[in-house]
This record gives C-alpha cells, sequence and structure tokens, in this order.
C-alpha cells in the first residue's frame, strides 16, 4: 500500500486530497500517477518519503507520495 497527498489545483481533478493505492510490487512512480488520474506533465512534482522522486522510482509498501504543483511570483 502507497499513500498518497495532493496538494493545490491537483486536489480538484482527483476530487480527494488523500488516498491509499494498492499497486502490484514494482510499481513505478509513473504508475501511481496513472492510478491517481493524474496526467503525467512536467509540472507535475513528486515527493516520494520526502525527496523529489523520478518518474521510474520504484515504490515500496508503506511510501508516502505528494503531488503538487509548483508556483511562482514576484
Amino acid at each position: 500500500m502507497v499513500r498518497v497527498e495532493v496538494f493545490g489545483s491537483l486536489r480538484a481533478k482527483v476530487d480527494r486530497n488523500e488516498m491509499e493505492l494498492e499497486l502490484p510490487e514494482n510499481s513505478s512512480v509513473a504508475d501511481a500517477i496513472a492510478a491517481v488520474g493524474l496526467e503525467d506533465r512536467v509540472d507535475l512534482w513528486v515527493l516520494m518519503d520526502g525527496h523529489r522522486a523520478a518518474r521510474d522510482s520504484v515504490l515500496k509498501a508503506g511510501s508516502r507520495l505528494t503531488f503538487f504543483q509548483p508556483t511562482g511570483g514576484g
């Protein structure tokens, strides 16, 4: 099981801010993005256990993913 948190404007796309996913063994971050129903875009940032994660990073049972889009301003 992987725990997922979704922040910012992405919440409206998935209609929840937290969820748990049951994914097959050796699933990747990209698999989790698809399972949540998000489009895998360059402006979608993913943290796994508090660290930036590549799309091909393999998930471990109990991993915590955070999905968000960076914002900027001045």
